[in-house]
C-alpha cells in the first residue's frame, strides 16, 4: 500500500511540475500522463540504483531529460536547455517547499505531501497569471499628456483594441477617461451630476452624448473635446475627442486612460 501511494504521490507531483514548466515558458505540454508515470516510476527505482549523491544527481538529471523529450517539443538545443532548466527550477520549488514545511514541523505522512504539493502549485499558478497580467498591460502601456484650457498633466494610458468607438458628431475616434481624470479638467463637474447625467454641457468644450449600442443593452456617455493629446514621445493630436466612461475600467487595468487604435 505504501508503494503504490508513494508511486501515486511521485506521479502527481511530476505532472504538477510539468504543468508550472508549461506555464511559465507558455509552451504547450504534451503527453503529461505518460510522462508523469516515467518520472514517478523512476524517481521510485532510485534507491535501487544509486549509492551516493552524485549517483543521486545524475539519474534525476537523466529522468527530468527525458521527462522533457516525451512532454515538450523544441526546435534547438537553446530551447531545450530553456524548458530543461525551468522545470528543474520548479523541482527545486517543490523540493526546497517541503524541506522547508518539514523543518518547522518535522516529517509527515504522504497525504499531507499531496496537499502540500497542491497548495504550492496553485500558488505558483496565481503568481504567474498575475505577473503575465502585469506584462501584458505593460506591453499596451504609453505616457499620454493631455493638455486643454492652459491645464496639463500626465497619465498612463492603455491601448484597448475593443475601444471602436467613434463621435457621432465629428466622427472621430474616442479614447475613454475615468471620472479622476475627468476631474483634473473640469473639477466645479461632480460624480453625482454625472451619474444623474445633470452636466452643464454649455459649460464643457465640444460636450454632448453619445448613445453607444451594445447587445444586451444601449446606453450612452458624455463626449467632450480636448486642445491637445501626446501619445508617447512625438505623437500628437488636436481636437481629440474624450469619452468619460464610468464602468471602473481603472480598477480592471490600473490606467485612468483607455486609447484609441487610431491614436496610437
Amino acid at each position: 500500500m505504501v508503494l503504490e501511494m508513494t508511486l501515486f504521490i511521485n506521479t502527481i507531483l511530476t505532472f504538477l511540475i510539468i504543468k508550472i514548466t508549461s506555464a511559465f515558458l507558455r509552451e504547450r505540454g504534451e503527453n503529461c500522463l505518460l510522462s508523469s508515470l516515467i518520472g514517478g516510476e523512476l524517481t521510485l527505482l532510485f534507491p535501487k540504483f544509486y549509492d551516493g549523491v552524485w549517483a543521486k544527481i545524475i539519474l534525476i538529471m537523466l529522468t527530468s531529460c527525458l521527462i522533457i523529450f516525451v512532454s515538450f517539443k523544441f526546435s534547438s538545443i537553446k530551447d531545450f536547455l530553456r524548458i530543461w532548466c525551468t522545470f528543474l527550477l520548479s523541482t527545486f520549488v517543490f523540493g526546497g517547499g517541503m524541506l522547508a514545511i518539514k523543518s518547522l514541523i518535522g516529517d509527515f505522512p504522504l497525504f499531507v505531501v499531496f496537499l502540500i504539493s497542491a497548495t504550492l502549485y496553485l500558488i505558483t499558478i496565481c503568481v504567474l497569471k498575475s505577473v503575465q497580467r502585469k506584462n501584458l498591460i505593460k506591453t499596451f502601456c504609453y505616457q499620454v499628456k493631455v493638455k486643454d484650457n492652459g491645464k496639463e498633466f500626465e497619465e498612463e494610458g492603455f491601448l484597448d483594441s475593443g475601444n471602436m468607438l467613434y463621435d457621432s458628431i465629428t466622427k472621430k475616434p474616442i479614447i475613454l477617461v475615468s471620472f479622476d481624470v475627468f476631474h483634473k479638467l473640469y473639477s466645479d463637474v461632480k460624480y453625482s451630476d454625472v451619474i444623474t447625467k445633470n452636466i452643464d454641457k454649455t459649460s464643457i468644450k465640444n460636450g454632448h452624448y453619445v448613445k453607444i449600442n451594445s447587445l444586451s443593452s444601449a446606453k450612452s456617455i458624455f463626449v467632450f473635446s480636448v486642445d491637445e493629446l501626446v501619445v508617447g514621445e512625438d505623437k500628437k493630436f488636436k481636437d481629440v475627442m474624450v469619452g468619460l466612461s464610468l464602468t471602473g475600467f481603472e480598477k480592471s487595468f490600473g490606467k485612468g486612460v483607455l486609447l484609441h487604435s487610431e491614436l496610437v
